[in-house]
């Protein structure tokens, strides 16, 4: 299970992913993380087995999650050029066998890649 962890100020001085790593047991996997002073957001990667104790673990301590849903494919906007296919680099998305453009959300690591190279702005990331 992938999940995005939103914390504000008053989360951020904490050590609250080792604590939720500690108290759950859960091994994660940091994929991407933008932290500073007054606010911070990570996403994270956690075996399916330890994905509910994991989440409850972090909504305890005050933090918001987000689990799935990071990347949008914007079907009436989308050409199917195939690009975003070409860049991605976990194999997140793929094409049909009549080329229409899927994304797999369980693969997404929302690097941002197929966002950044869209040449008809298709794909958005979702808050």
């Amino acid at each position: 299970m992938k999940a995005r962890l939103k914390f504000g100020k008053d989360r951020t001085s904490k050590p609250i992913i080792s604590s939720v790593i500690l108290k759950t047991r859960a091994p994660i996997n940091i994929l991407r993380a933008e932290i500073d002073e007054s606010s911070g957001e990570v996403l994270i990667e956690v075996p399916d087995e330890k994905a509910k104790k994991t989440v409850e673990a972090f909504k305890e301590m005050g933090v918001e999650v987000k689990v799935g849903g990071f990347i949008e494919l914007l079907r009436e906007k989308c050409i199917d050029c195939g690009h975003c296919i070409t860049v991605c680099p976990v194999e997140a998305i793929s094409a049909k066998k009549d080329l229409t453009v899927v994304i797999d959300p369980q693969k997404c690591i929302n690097c941002g890649a197929c966002v950044d190279c869209c040449p008809t702005r298709a794909i958005e990331t979702s808050q």
